[in-house]
């Protein structure tokens, strides 16, 4: 055996050796201890990063959640107030329908009045009509404007 070459690793079980590649029998103990370790701490960094990765990706969900949730809150306060707006004008367009119905219904009633009054006028008129011919027929006046004829 080289000086330096290691053949075995004993890892707690002294009395089973384990065999090392030739490509490592170059290698010095101390590289290979160091090696080693630089192995162990990039499992431990990989371990860490993929940690902080999952953290960053949960805290990323966390907030969108939270986002989500707020815009869905949002959404539904706008829904309320468009909802409220609307019986709003559900209310005003009733009161205003009412208030145009009871115009109408007036003013119906005028109209009414207006037409019974016209009828009552017309035959006032009629009668009136009637009487004067009467009354011009009968006249002395008459009598002597259809002699200077």
């Amino acid at each position: 055996m080289v000086p330096g070459e290691i053949t075995g690793i004993h890892y707690l079980a002294p009395e089973t050796p384990i065999s090392i590649p030739a490509s490592f029998g170059m290698m010095k103990s101390h590289e290979f201890t160091s090696q080693s370790s630089c192995l162990s701490n990039n499992s431990t960094s990989d371990e860490a990063d993929e940690e902080h990765q999952l953290s960053i990706i949960d805290e990323r969900k966390q907030r969108r959640m939270i986002s989500n949730r707020e815009s869905a809150r949002r959404s539904r306060m706008r829904k309320q107030k468009h909802l409220d707006e609307l019986w709003s004008q559900v209310l005003r367009l009733r009161t205003e329908n009412h208030t145009l119905i009871d115009k109408l219904n007036r003013v119906t009633e005028s109209h009414e009045q207006v037409l019974q009054e016209n009828a009552r006028l017309k035959e006032e008129a009629v009668d009136l009509r009637q009487m004067l011919t009467e009354l011009q027929i009968g006249s002395p006046y008459t009598t002597a404007l259809r002699d200077l004829e």
